[in-house]
Parts: C-alpha cells; structure tokens; sequence
C-alpha cells in the first residue's frame, strides 16, 4: 500500500490536512506519540509530536517524524556518534535512523563472536538410549503402555550451549529487522554477517523476561552493550506497531534516550575519581511502591546525587518537583537535581527543607565534543555544589 508521507518535526505543531479516519487513527492507537487538535478549517489539524522521532504508520498516512536537534546530536544522544556511519553522514539521511542502528547492532554481534560467544547452562528434553538426567515418567509411561518394550528413556538432562538469553535476544531483534522491506541492502548485508555465528541459538521472541535474565548475567557482561541496543530497537519496533500488524513503522523514545545519555554523561565525569560511582535507575521500594531514579551518584557509598531526566523545557512542574523531592527521601540524598536538554550547560538551586533541588541543562545541541564537555562540567559543577558558568 502506497502511503502520503506527512513530515513533522517533534514539539514542533503543524497544520494538516488529514481523512477522519487518520484522525480517529491518531486520536486511539496514537495519542502517545502524536497529539492531534483541530485546526483552522474543514479536514484540517493541527499535529504536535511528542518525545518520539521515527516513522509511524497510519491506515493511509506515513508520519516521518525529525529531531529538533541535529542528526550528529540524535546520535550521540543514541550512544552512536563516534561511530564510522555518523562521520559518514553529517546530515540526516531520509530513512536512516533504522539503518544506523542495525549497523550497529550487526557490530556489536560481530564483536561478541569474535570474542566468542558465551554459552550457559540449561535443561534439555531427549530421548535416549541409556538413563541419564532425570526420567520424564509420565512420557515414559505412555511409551510403555504404547509398546511392550520400550528401547528409549525420556530424559531431561543439564546441557551447557548457546542457547541462552543473552544470545536469542540478539538473533532475535536482528531477524526482526531483516524482515523490514525498508532496511538498506548495507544494512541487510551486515546483519545476516552477523547472524552466521548465531546459527545454534534457537529463534525466540525478544521478551522483557529475556531482557532480565540476560541483563542479570556476569558472564553476560561483553553482551552490555548489545543487549541495550537491543532494547531501543525492540521497544522501537513495538511503539510503532503496538498491535503488531503494520511492520513499517519504527519509533525511538528520546526521553529515555536522554536518561542514557544523562547516565553516560554522569559515568564520564566521575571517571577517575576514588570512592565515587554511578548507578542507572536504582530501585528503591518504599511500602507497595518503587521508586526509580534515572541516576544516582554515590560518594563512599552515601547517595550524594540524584539526576532525574525531563525531555521537555526547563520547569519545574509541579509533579517533578514532588517526583525528585520523593527521590531524596528514599534514597537519602540531600542534592536532586531535573536535568533538562538546552544549548549550553547551566544550573539554578533553591532549597526545600534540607534538600537542595538544582534546575539544570545539559547541553545536546552544538558540536558534539562541546556538548560532552559541557555536560562533564556541569556534573562536576553539581557535585561541587558550586555554580556552573555557561
């Protein structure tokens, strides 16, 4: 089917003319991804994008939604910048999001084979010659009453293989991708490469429990960073197409891009530095309800700093401040800090009570080596409690 391509720009409003059922799509399968109002006129609304970038498809409509922020900058708020396709590319290719990071994912396959991979312990179901394992008796009794001597044992054995989460997750998000018509023939080329040493891992679905398991892993631990990748694209994929029924759409959620990227700022800053040390959404529960906090920077093990990610203009909204005062209680920091994207680094503190709340921007616009280093210093800054000049 041959779609109209509507470009947008996400925050951005635009009027558009749309057919009602474009309207009802939005207002029900996608009210979280594009806002819709009425606009001037009969047919026509007006389309604010929220925190998303990417393609999503309507019953007759593509939306081709862009960053406000430049190509070389959503990269690096990807984790991707320094990467050969980006210095390739300084400026954003129609359709290339998706490519850019299915190149990756095929490196980052590449890396772990070339490592070797990593297999694990499990349980298998075989019919063997000789008892060994442990005997599956009801299988066992059905072949008896089948046959009046039986020449097999059904046996449920430990095996050590491949077939483990941390390497289904990877074959798994990869063969989703070669299933999308739109993927370059680079991009193809890379990912099959890539699969070839996954030929042993069974096909399964990339499920949030393999997620867990797989993340939870230490010998996993050089699968990291492939297991992240393969999270932002797998949620990418399901946001675009939450029913699973129109494989054109792919969609990246930039708040939690800017949660990453808040992380990895705050890991480059403390680098170096005895005692301190940084953790990635911490769960803290508290009764019936867990709280999580995108970072926190520990000092000696005492919560010093707590850094909450607000894709969105600087506020603060009443329900943030609430949210971080809620994070300093719970883990006992006295420095919260909403963190906020702009063009230079900056902060504003006031105190509540014992706890000093800091309005902060972390820069993501402009070079991308001043943009690190401006959010190096501001980190730094925070946790000198000093001004940060900018």
């Amino acid at each position: 089917m041959t779609r109209r391509t509507v470009r947008v720009v996400e925050r951005r409003t635009r009027e558009v003319r749309l057919p009602r059922g474009e309207a009802d799509f939005l207002l029900s399968k996608a009210a979280g991804v594009i806002d819709l109002q009425p606009g001037y006129g009969r047919g026509v609304y007006r389309l604010t994008p929220r925190g998303f970038v990417g393609v999503l498809d309507g019953p007759a409509v593509r939306y081709d939604i862009r960053s406000k922020v430049p190509w070389a900058n959503l990269l690096m708020l990807l984790g991707l910048a320094d990467r050969p396709f980006a210095a390739r590319d300084p400026e954003e290719p129609a359709g290339r999001l998706l490519d850019a990071l299915a190149l990756e994912l095929a490196a980052g396959m590449r890396e772990v084979a070339r490592a070797g991979l990593v297999g694990g312990y499990g349980e298998a179901d075989r019919d063997s010659p000789f008892l060994r394992g442990r005997l599956r008796a009801a299988d066992q009794l059905r072949d008896a009453a089948a046959r009046a001597f039986p020449d097999r044992f059904h046996v449920t054995e430990d095996v050590f293989d491949l077939d483990t989460p941390w390497n289904r997750v990877p074959k798994a998000v990869a063969l989703a991708l070669l299933r999308r018509p739109d993927l370059s023939s680079e991009a193809r080329d890379a990912l099959s490469a890539a699969l070839a040493p996954f030929a042993e891992v069974p096909d399964a679905p990339a499920t949030d429990a393999e997620f867990a398991v797989a993340e939870r892993e230490p010998r996993a631990a050089a699968y990291n960073g492939v297991l992240t990748l393969c999270r932002l694209i797998r949620d990418g994929l399901a946001a675009a197409d939450p029913l699973l029924s129109a494989p054109g759409g792919f969609l990246v959620d930039l708040g939690r891009a800017f949660e990453r990227h808040l992380a990895a700022t705050a890991r480059a800053a403390v680098r170096g530095r005895p005692g301190s040390a940084v953790e990635d959404q911490p769960r803290f529960a508290a009764g019936p309800v867990e709280f999580v906090p995108d970072v926190l920077v520990r000092r000696r093990g005492a919560a010093r700093l707590v850094l909450d990610a607000k894709w969105k203009r600087v506020g603060p909204d009443p329900a943030d401040l609430h949210q971080v005062l809620a994070y300093a209680a719970v883990t006992g920091a006295d420095h919260v800090t909403l963190v906020y994207p702009g063009c230079r680094p900056g902060r504003r503190s006031f105190a509540v009570g014992r706890v000093a709340v800091t309005l902060a921007r972390l820069p993501v616009a402009g070079p991308v080596a001043d943009c690190r280093d401006g959010g190096r210093t501001l980190v730094r800054a925070l946790l000198r409690g000093r001004p940060c000049r900018g």
